[in-house]
């Protein structure tokens, strides 16, 4: 692939990923990558090997020796590495990228019965992309593109594939069922078709959450909105919003939903009203917080609006950029105005997270920085185990910044934490640091990955 396609700090930061446990590199066209991924997250290798009609080819690719020396010279152990030449040996993949081959070089179209076994729900596919390849529209039925590069006349382009969660054929009828055993006798289910509320009684704290059906009915044994069990574990009342896809909640029905619900005194009714979620549930819950004027809103990782003219820079989330955020609950930063108090938790060198908290300028907010855990901040909290600590206490209205900050020194334990910030420090020029955080974790454990981080370091 020509050199000055490839910018590995600028795709490694669009590839929007907290972990890359597993690498696939199409016909061992992305060496720098793969190294690169190798040396920031561990990530093995496979090396799939396919002929240009996509199907696997058992004679190895032609510079494959020349490949595989590249990556020893760079510290990668061999037995990261896979070669792959027939279809019972794939693995899925969190990036699987294809540079000077399919979609630049022979038709994206052949790489289908690959992408259909190796992509799983929250996969990147990066693509070196011909104008004129028809490749986008192919793309697209998998999830959605950020082009890095576009490509002309002259020069292929860039683009990086975020696979998303397939709708499940029939995910409202089986929640539909669940949810109103869930709701009981006193409480409520709606199904507005492409959204659904449901309503659970139990106290006089209200908690009104917002999440993805095909990750909660696909991706937890247990089938329940965003935080149900430590909500029911604390007695309060639940208003769990669902969204049969990457909606962003912008629905002309959602919205109404909720002018209702204001109109009819629902909110009042509470003495406590808190609105919660994470990322896409982030910004519903800043948003929608205008619909009970004094309410608490505990945000992790939330955009304040996909509307491209208020955040040009924001260049994740294409599926959803066609929707309206105008109007009521519109702009999240805007909207939240009127709670009581605003919780925004991100990761500060999360830059698009950063541009977002940003957005939220009133006098009730308060940032919660948790440096270097990642977009998918709730999923770092829970793994150190102090995520329904963090949220009971910003819920109840009893969050300290003494108590936060002492729940979030369990990151100085934390591996991704540590890679995170020994990753850091290279970055910026500061190998020192980076050393002595290799030595500080290779004295509580035995870790391959900064005992070769470590190895680079001194022989440099």
């Amino acid at each position: 692939m020509p050199g000055n396609l490839l910018d590995i700090k600028s795709v490694l930061a669009a590839l929007d990923l907290d972990d890359v446990g597993h690498v696939a590199d199409i016909n061992a066209r992305s060496v720098e990558l793969v190294i690169a991924l190798h040396q920031r997250y561990g990530s093995t290798i496979d090396v799939i090997c396919l002929n240009d009609r996509g199907a696997f080819s058992h004679a190895p690719v032609d510079h494959l020796e020349e490949y595989l020396e590249t990556l020893q010279k760079a510290g990668v152990v061999m037995t990261a590495v896979r070669i792959v030449q027939e279809p019972a040996a794939l693995k899925q993949y969190d990036v699987l990228a294809s540079l000077d081959g399919f979609g630049a070089r022979s038709r994206i179209r052949n790489l289908k019965p690959v992408l259909d076994a190796a992509l799983h729900p929250l996969s990147r596919v990066i693509v070196e992309i011909r104008k004129g390849s028809g490749s986008y529209p192919f793309l697209n039925t998998y999830g959605s593109c950020n082009t890095l590069l576009s490509p002309d006349a002259d020069r292929n382009g860039l683009a990086i594939l975020s696979v998303e969660p397939q709708q499940m054929e029939r995910p409202a009828e089986t929640w539909s069922r669940l949810a109103k055993g869930l709701a009981g006798p006193d409480g409520f289910y709606s199904d507005l078709g492409e959204h659904s509320f449901l309503y659970v009684p139990r106290g006089d704290t209200l908690v009104v959450t917002f999440d993805n059906l095909d990750i909660a009915m696909t991706k937890r044994e247990e089938r329940r909105p965003w935080g149900y069990d430590f909500i029911e574990a604390n007695g309060w009342s639940m208003l769990g919003v669902m969204a049969n896809g990457w909606t962003w909640f912008r629905d002309v029905e959602v919205i109404q939903k909720f002018l209702e619900l204001r109109e009819s005194g629902f909110f009042s009714d509470f003495a406590r009203v808190v609105f919660y979620g994470a990322s896409m549930g982030g910004y519903a819950a800043a948003a929608f917080a205008a619909a009970a004027p004094g309410a608490t809103v505990f945000a992790i990782s939330p955009q304040s609006t996909l509307d491209k003219s208020l955040v040009p820079w924001e260049m994740r989330y294409q599926k959803a950029w066609g929707r309206d955020f105008s109007g009521d609950f519109g702009d999240a930063a805007l909207s939240s105005q009127s709670a009581r108090d605003v919780h925004i938790m991100f990761d500060p060198y999360i830059t698009a997270d950063a541009s977002h908290a940003r957005r939220f300028t009133a006098d009730n907010v308060t940032f919660w920085r948790c440096p270097l855990l990642g977009h998918r901040l709730g999923s770092s909290l829970s793994q150190m185990g102090i995520l329904p600590r963090i949220s009971t206490d910003a819920i109840s209205g009893e969050l300290t910044r003494p108590q936060f900050h002492r729940l979030l020194r369990k990151r100085h334990t934390f591996p991704r934490f540590q890679r995170e910030l020994a990753n850091l420090a290279l970055d910026r020029g500061h190998p020192n640091l980076a050393k002595i955080t290799c030595q500080y974790v290779l004295r509580q454990r035995d870790d391959p990955y900064f005992q070769k981080m470590l190895a680079r370091i001194e022989a440099a």
